[in-house]
């Protein structure tokens, strides 16, 4: 192929995408999965852009071990509502480039921010989310890079879309536990399965750090650990893999899995974490009878 892969034509889809997490953070354990819904458009491609629209159907917490858990899936869903119809320009990597319906955002944030300060006199953590989210929604640019950071553009254009594949590329971003820049290296290439029909494709992806971790890395990025665990003694693991089924004549994914992994102790501290994407034809197929009746 050895050719940049782009979106080619309009299309509608419905995805779904469950995230299971695991995560230990010395003395505090937590796992949880959750799904989340949408429907998403490609509007109109061009050679500078593509408009899409996003609309987050459901998100939901499906399962977990820990009430603090609990308590942030609510006001993450409180404020999720605030990005739940998005209208976008994207260049062909999925990069946004200018967000279309500013307005629609900003109306939201000031009904959402008026109803928090009705209840926010004596609850401090409510306060501190709403100036946290005044900064949020004043600044374009950190709305774009909220919005670039979300789960959907993480999946759907982790890295695969407007690359050469096979190749190779690097790129700074945080790692998994958000705490400090790494140089990632990734390598995207094609997979072969006789199983797939002549318009389908597999694209693998597989990344980690292109230079050796240094003792700045380590400070940065667990030092809210150094009280409880010797950062000398670390020795960080990070991986992420992904795996990409899509359609050649549009662009469109069909699924995909990615798994991000974070091991800085394989007993106290460590960030595992794997989402699975489906399109709406793939949920359906896992939830028939046919697919049940195979499976057990």
């Amino acid at each position: 192929m050895n050719e940049r892969f782009e979106i080619k034509k309009l299309f509608s889809e419905q995805y779904t995408l469950i995230i299971d997490s695991d995560i230990k953070a010395v003395n505090v354990h937590m796992t949880s999965s959750s799904q989340m819904r949408w429907d998403f458009s490609i509007l109109n491609i061009s050679e500078e852009y593509c408009e899409i629209k996003l609309i987050l159907l459901d998100h939901i917490l499906l399962e977990s071990n820990n009430p603090l858990i609990k308590e942030v899936a609510s006001l993450t869903n409180a404020f999720s509502r605030l990005y739940n119809e998005l209208q976008l320009r994207v260049d062909h990597q999925g990069k946004i480039l200018e967000i279309l319906n500013m307005h629609v955002i900003t109306s939201k944030w000031k009904q959402t921010k008026q109803e928090m300060e009705n209840i926010a006199a004596n609850n401090p953590e409510i306060k501190n989310a709403i100036i946290l989210n005044d900064n949020v929604f004043g600044n374009k640019n950190k709305l774009v890079e909220n919005i670039q950071s979300s789960e959907f553009f993480l999946l759907f254009f982790n890295k695969v879309y407007g690359k050469k594949i096979p190749g190779r590329f690097s790129e700074n971003s945080l790692n998994i536990f958000n705490s400090a820049n790494v140089n990632w290296s990734y390598h995207l290439s094609l997979a072969h399965n006789p199983l797939l029909s002549s318009d389908e494709i597999i694209i693998e992806s597989s990344a980690e750090p292109s230079i050796l971790l240094n003792i700045g890395f380590y400070n940065r990025a667990y030092i809210q650990f150094a009280n409880q665990i010797d950062i000398k003694k670390l020795d960080t693991s990070l991986i992420e893999k992904g795996i990409y089924r899509i359609e050649k004549s549009t662009g469109r994914i069909i699924e995909a899995s990615l798994s991000r992994e974070e091991i800085a102790h394989p007993e106290d501290l460590y960030a595992k974490l794997k989402y699975t994407f489906y399109s709406d034809e793939i949920l359906k197929y896992k939830m028939s009878d046919e697919y049940l009746t195979a499976t057990n």
